[in-house]
């Protein structure tokens, strides 16, 4: 192609504010010519350069776009999060040394219209970071990489350089600029929003403010402007508002949330408000103070039960339905804000919970429509959705029954099949990233077990079956190398014969929503576990994000709990367990020595380390635990005391020792079942050490209705034991 269609081309995308991608997979010198074409139609574009800086000769890369681009803002990968809601007119994309899917993408969103997104790399399929940590053995696959050189060829407004050149230009006649034609309630703050969308946030945004319990939802895919839309109308409710408000924004981590603090002092310094700011040394706007009034940001374990009138949970599916249960609980009035399909994870299980809210609570919810960044019909937008299959949907089949095994290749060999079977993990799991789809086609260890007609499918991963050396280094502190069950128990639990057994991890497992509950997910694991014993391996386990009914499903299956992280993932919003069952004699001991372990730590530590996990969810870990052969014998003191305090005659704290040797007895020996709501009053109030106030939201219930609750556990347990 000569130099000047490829101008041509830039000439249009300003004109019809849509982005262009280069793609080169080649000399770099070809990426220094697409972008000495770029600047012919724009010579000082704003710039976002994208890399590893800490690799050997990434730096020098940058040197020679230097002397191009003179103002450059280089951003590390690992930090290119706090840029999310950056906009640059010229992305560069350094993918020498890593081509990792969440990165790319993530770096894309970043060109506004009328720029251009250029990824450099030598090859896509070697040498590269993120892939290492999917190699075995010297060992990948490149279907991924085929498949996204597959989409390049096919999209328009691409242009890709591998061996050849291949354009397919793309017109300013096909898309929709961004527009805002009408100011609203609050014209002096509209003028900050590009779209109509975003002016009927701030038209509705009073709803919160009307009497009684209020929760106010703003969806929208990723690049609408949802977040600054929804922080641009908090000053405006402060100005609504007939006594000074406190509102509490959070988010997985702050640069989640950044884009609410941001827009919220835009909207103060539009509307001519005097307000103090406080902010960090690594520029975080930590708070807005407005009089009596401020705008706070807080991470989600603090602004849970923090003291204040209004929460805005950002991102909100990244923070996962139990803490949103909770928050809707405790707090009378909540702005929800969430994606609802992007690359930072998937939100489509979301809108299901969604809808439930909706019905539950005095809600009202608006989607966004229009992108800001960008003019709607963008290609660039439309090849990020179709390579990383960001928008794919599930529908509903038959299931006679049977399961049946399926490699990586058959999947993306056929790419209607590949869409149906990822689009049962995307609408199963909160939190889907470009990088799993990756995982699916490039990971060698790993077995694929799909239910018939494509209803449910399983994800497992070969570990164990390591080396002494390999195991050295697991208990020395080396990082999972690939076996993720095998190092948390050779590390953290002691086990070191462990790490030489043979395991599959189920990595994931999901059936679609209209099938859920019917036995499909029990039968996919029936299936990987006769396909195990067959070949030899020693366990199945998984591992996954501390939750009620998971944790209920896969205890259901004949899975014991054998770890819980000691520390919350920030990056995951949530505790994480380990479940496993032994299919070998050598794995039986060692995993039952693991649970029992287990069970007296979660015992001895929940007043402290576990102090914020669900109380439901640990009653299940407990009881899931196997019995222990302890003689407990519980004075007639105790006795005698518990049955004043159910009589009335005691208060709870003067009995509050004996209460717990009764539940210590009670879950170590676990002669009976004693329902699981009970036990959760025992769990929050006696183990835990929650007050009845924080016991009753963790719960759903009232402080009174906790205590009845614990009251009854205990009379079940003592008539069990005929103890009263």
């Amino acid at each position: 192609m000569r130099s000047n269609e490829l101008v041509n081309l830039f000439l249009d995308s300003k004109k019809g504010y849509f982005r262009y991608l280069a793609f080169i997979e080649g000399p770099i010198e070809y990426s220094l010519e697409v972008l000495r074409e770029y600047l012919k139609v724009n010579n000082n574009p704003s710039t976002g350069y994208f890399f590893h800086p800490w690799i050997e000769g990434s730096k020098q890369r940058l040197k020679g776009f230097l002397n191009y681009l003179p103002q450059i803002v280089d951003i590390d990968y690992s930090s290119s999060q706090k840029y999310l809601g950056s906009t640059f007119d010229l992305v560069i994309i350094d993918a020498m040394d890593d081509f990792r899917p969440s990165y790319i993408a993530r770096a894309i969103e970043t060109v506004r219209g009328g720029g251009l997104a250029l990824i450099y790399s030598d090859n896509i399929d070697k040498g590269k970071l993120y892939k290492s940590t999917i190699t075995r053995d010297g060992k990948v696959s490149n279907l991924f990489e085929n498949m996204f050189r597959e989409e390049i060829k096919k999209h328009r407004g691409v242009i890709y350089y591998h061996n050849d050149i291949y354009v397919k230009p793309f017109s300013s006649q096909e898309v929709s600029r961004p527009r805002r034609s009408r100011s609203g309630k609050h014209p002096e703050v509209a003028k900050l929003c590009v779209t109509d969308d975003q002016v009927k946030v701030l038209d509705e945004i009073d709803f919160i403010l009307e009497e009684g319990k209020r929760l106010f939802i703003v969806t929208a895919p990723r690049g609408r402007g949802k977040s600054a839309s929804v922080g641009l109308s908090l000053p405006v409710i402060i100005s609504l508002s007939k006594y000074p408000l406190s509102i509490v924004v959070t988010s997985l981590n702050y640069w989640s949330g950044a884009e609410i603090m941001k827009f919220a002092e835009m909207a103060l310094r539009a509307m001519k408000k005097r307000f103090r700011r406080n902010v960090s040394r690594d520029g975080k706007i930590l708070s807005l103070e407005i009089g009596e009034s401020w705008i706070r940001w807080l991470p989600p374990d603090l602004a849970k039960d923090y003291h204040g009138n209004i929460i805005v949970m950002d991102e909100a599916a990244a923070l996962g339905k139990e803490f949103i249960d909770y928050v809707l609980r405790r707090w009378e009035k909540a702005v929800l804000v969430t994606t609802v399909h992007g690359y930072e994870g998937s939100g489509k299980i979301f809108l299901k919970v969604l809808e439930a809210y909706e019905k539950e609570r005095n809600a009202q919810r608006l989607n966004l429509e229009f992108p800001i960044r960008y003019s709607k019909g963008d290609p660039v937008e439309k090849f990020l959705y179709d390579v990383f299959l960001l928008n794919v949907n599930v529908e509903s089949g038959d299931f006679q029954g049977r399961i049946i095994e399926v490699t990586p290749e058959s999947l993306f060999n056929v790419r209607e099949k590949l869409m149906r079977v990822y689009g049962i993990l995307v609408t199963a799991h909160y939190r889907n990233t470009p990088d799993d789809l990756m995982v699916l086609g490039d990971a060698t260890f790993q077995r694929i077990f799909l239910a018939e007609n494509d209803v449910g499918v399983a994800q497992v991963v070969e570990e164990g079956g390591l080396s002494d050396e390999k195991v050295d280094s697991l208990s020395a502190g080396e990082e999972n190398l690939g076996h993720l069950i095998p190092q948390r128990l050779v590390k953290y639990s002691r086990l070191r014969e462990f790490g030489k057994l043979r395991g599959w991890r189920v990595m994931r497992i999901a059936v679609v929503p209209d099938l859920q509950n019917r036995g499909i997910g029990s039968r996919i694991l029936s299936e990987i576990e006769k396909e195990a014993i067959r070949e030899g391996i020693d366990w199945i386990g998984s591992s996954f994000l501390a939750n009620y009914n998971v944790v209920k499903f896969w205890t259901k299956n004949g899975f014991i709990p054998v770890y819980m992280s000691t520390k919350k993932n920030e990056s995951l919003g949530g505790y994480s367990v380990i479940v496993a069952k032994a299919l070998s004699p050598e794995a039986t001991g060692l995993i039952r020595n693991a649970s029992i372990f287990f069970k007296d730590k979660l015992l001895r530590t929940l007043h402290q380390v576990y102090f914020n996990v669900d109380p439901l969810v640990i009653t299940r870990l407990l009881k899931s635990t196997p019995s222990i052969d302890e003689r407990f014998t519980i004075p007639d003191l105790y006795i005698r005391k518990i049955n004043s305090y159910l009589d009335g005659t005691l208060p709870y704290n003067a009995v509050a020792e004996a209460v717990h040797m009764l539940g210590e007895k009670y879950f170590k020996e676990l002669k009976f079942t004693v329902d699981d709501a009970l036990l959760a009053g025992l769990v929050s109030r006696t183990f835990q050490g929650k007050s009845w106030y924080h016991a009753g939201v963790s719960l759903g219930k009232k402080s009174a209705e906790v205590e009845e609750t614990l009251r009854q556990a205990i009379r079940s347990i003592l008539n069990k034991y005929q103890l009263n």
